[in-house]
């Protein structure tokens, strides 16, 4: 039996809620339906890691760097009488979720109501916040949007939504062939969460991770941004979290929405559904392909 029957036949047993399954190599793909359902998913927080792989190509391209502040790129959004310590806010201590405000931040479309919070306007509540820990060595708090803020850059440096400039930057080169991404009432891109996109669709995102950046002869991402976004060995990254190990990584959003990238085989297999076996996963399925 390979690898991929296995995954499948743990999901047929232990997830009632599973929609679909796929494995993709450089020379191969295989995908299982267990129900029918939309092509696009909401892929909930895996959202996050995509957004990182923007600033990923920006920062290749020198027009910004992780250890830029947020301030440096927008201060003429920040409200007045805005807390000064917003000026030592850097693009990676947000992405690590050491952003250093509190929980009160995040704005959780997928489970808060934020007209009747008073937060429609997603970047005023954001900036008007104070800075209450040091930024990138207080505690982690996870916030969707720090991700939205992150988007919020991109966007001024590109001139583009966040949605737009990946359209054209990666999801076309990865061949996707269906996806959506969620904004705020503003049109702005949602960032850390929102994204809706096909199985196969995140199998060539996770292909191309595995291969060091690499999908069908294009360069999307280097290496070394690669490198630096999934983390410290057993850490959270940019979006993505690294192994106990370091021999492989994950990307995932609520109720089990993953993709899992094995850089040593160059493989990755995706998983779609709604409470989703992760850890049945992780200690029964990932040791197969790491072997």
């Amino acid at each position: 039996m390979t690898n991929f029957e296995e995954l499948t036949k743990l999901l047929e047993k232990n997830a009632p809620g599973a929609y679909m399954a796929a494995e993709m190599t450089e020379n191969s793909y295989q995908e299982k339906y267990f129900r029918l359902g939309a092509g696009a998913h909401n892929t909930y927080s895996l959202s996050k890691s995509v957004t990182s792989c923007a600033v990923g190509i920006l920062e290749h391209e020198g027009k910004l760097r992780d250890t830029d502040t947020v301030y440096s790129h927008i201060p003429d959004l920040f409200p007045t009488g805005y807390d000064k310590k917003w000026e030592t806010v850097t693009l990676a201590d947000v992405m690590h979720h050491k952003t250093g405000y509190g929980p009160e931040a995040n704005i959780d479309i997928d489970a808060m109501d934020f007209w009747a919070d008073g937060h429609e306007d997603f970047l005023g509540h954001i900036l008007s916040l104070p800075i209450i820990h040091e930024p990138g060595k207080g505690p982690f708090v996870y916030c969707d949007t720090n991700y939205y803020l992150i988007g919020i850059v991109v966007e001024r440096v590109t001139g583009m939504t966040l949605y737009e400039f990946l359209q054209l930057r990666m999801f076309n080169k990865l061949k996707w062939r269906g996806h959506a991404w969620g904004t705020c009432p503003q049109n702005h891109t949602l960032g850390g969460t929102g994204l809706f996109a096909c199985i196969h669709d995140l199998c060539s995102y996770g292909l191309m991770l595995s291969c060091g950046g690499v999908y069908d002869g294009k360069q999307i991402l280097t290496p070394e941004w690669i490198e630096k976004a999934r983390g410290e060995i057993g850490n959270y990254g940019y979006g993505f979290t690294n192994s106990p190990d370091g021999r492989w990584f994950f990307t995932g959003g609520a109720y089990g929405q993953a993709v899992y990238i094995f850089p040593e085989t160059k493989r990755t297999f995706s998983v779609l559904g709604h409470d989703m076996p992760i850890g049945m996963i992780n200690t029964q399925i990932v040791p197969l392909y790491l072997e």
